[in-house]
């Protein structure tokens, strides 16, 4: 196999036997994107594939817009339309990369939602691959961490490929000079200010001693099979240990405690993540203290969430506090994660957590079988400082309220924790 054959193999073998209708291609106009969009081209002309690029100007430097240019060029010879996204909303504090990734991912999102796509491919090489790993490995990781990026991720509904984490930046260079593809070279690429940028140099001193971006690239292809055989594991002991309820995760203590502590850490991390609806796990030194916590059966928080003790039973839920502030209108979404119907469209109504003044009305609450700390972060409607209903478990006023996708979701997530 030639090396433009092992190039459009590598990619085939991420969106075949069944490729989508339409596919999407964030492009920067570098190397690595460029090359990216070149064998997305050939496979979309290959297998009927609509083609769909994007590429956003995060108003950092000059001359982006003319790197861009060399993306609509190419896209105009093939005939897929290119659409450039702006960013400007970085106020100067914080972690600048990180501010640019969250907005870009962001812009991504909502134009694949306009064009109606579920996928978009994404150029990270076998370089930048082990340029995450060091870096995570220099801030101590553990496996989940070492895994680096995965080939597949799933934000918002769309789900991001990375069909190019075997191959190096070399390699596609060398691809795009026997096409004959300009690309254009990011200068901040060069600012060693940047710890990334930092840590390709510091790459390139340790490829002699044979720690070279695929040598890297394999360790975190290792690390991650060894994630997949541990989610796999903790999904099998939360269907022992663990059950939920109305939104909350019920915890038998006897054999969470008997558990090998990282399994039962990463059952508490998800049960908090499922809670919360965060994207990112919690620190590692917080849920260090949980874990203590736990042994003890001190009542904590992590995250908007609380842990709570009932002879041996653990219960996990969000947090009043964490809820308190947050409002909708029924027929939406409360909290990232409960949908709220109801008969009536009041448009005084809304939603809000049950809290201490609703739970004063709802004599009964203890017949749930709940908490009381998890009574009070439940959705209810009101009409101002009037309680309408507590439609996670009044079936008589025509209110519901599900958890997005069910219950299931929770246990699900340990399968696919990424």
């Amino acid at each position: 196999m030639d090396d433009d054959a092992a190039l459009n193999a590598a990619l085939a073998a991420h969106l075949l036997p069944e490729p989508p209708e339409k596919l999407g291609v964030a492009v920067s106009g570098g190397g690595d994107s460029m090359a990216l969009l070149a064998l997305a081209a050939g496979f979309a002309q290959t297998h009927g594939v609509r083609l769909y690029v994007i590429s956003v100007d995060h108003g950092l430097r000059s001359g982006v817009r003319e790197e861009l240019a060399l993306v609509t060029d190419f896209c105009a010879t093939q005939g897929v339309p290119h659409q450039i996204e702006s960013w400007s909303g970085w106020d100067g504090s914080g972690n600048l990369q990180g501010a640019a990734r969250a907005a870009r991912y962001k812009l991504i999102n909502r134009w694949a939602e306009t064009v109606g796509l579920r996928m978009v491919l994404l150029g990270h090489t076998a370089d930048d691959q082990a340029e995450t790993l060091m870096m995570r490995l220099a801030r101590g990781a553990g496996v989940d961490g070492l895994s680096a990026m995965a080939p597949r991720r799933m934000r918002e509904g769309i789900t991001y490929v990375r069909p190019l984490l075997d191959v190096t930046r070399a390699e596609l260079r060398d691809y795009l000079t026997r096409r004959d593809i300009a690309w254009a070279d990011d200068p901040s690429n060069d600012d060693t200010s940047f710890a990334r940028v930092a840590m390709r140099q510091a790459l390139t001193q340790l490829e002699p001693l044979g720690l070279s971006a695929r040598t890297l690239a394999g360790v975190a292809r290792n690390m991650r099979q060894s994630r997949e055989a541990l989610n796999w594991q903790t999904h099998s002991a939360a269907r022992e240990v663990a059950q939920v309820q109305a939104g909350a995760v019920r915890v038998d203590v006897p054999q969470f405690r008997a558990l090998p502590e990282e399994i039962s850490r990463r059952l508490l991390v998800q049960a908090v993540m499922w809670i919360n609806g965060g994207n990112y796990p919690p620190r590692r030194s917080g849920v260090a203290g949980v874990q203590a916590a736990v042994r003890d059966g001190r009542t904590t928080t992590l995250d908007g969430c609380q842990i709570s003790f009932a002879g041996e039973v653990m219960w996990i839920y969000r947090e009043l506090n964490a809820v308190r502030d947050i409002s909708s209108k029924p027929g939406g979404v409360w909290d990232n994660r409960w949908h709220v119907e109801g008969p009536e469209n009041n448009p005084r109504l809304h939603v809000g957590p049950l809290g201490e003044d609703g739970l004063a009305l709802c004599p009964d609450w203890r017949e749930h079988g709940l908490p009381r700390g998890a009574m009070l972060s439940l959705p209810a409607i009101w009409n101002g400082s009037e309680l309408v209903a507590t439609p996670v478990f009044d079936g008589t006023t025509g209110w519901s309220a599900e958890i997005a996708g069910g219950q299931e979701t929770f246990f699900a997530a340990l399968l696919s924790r990424q």
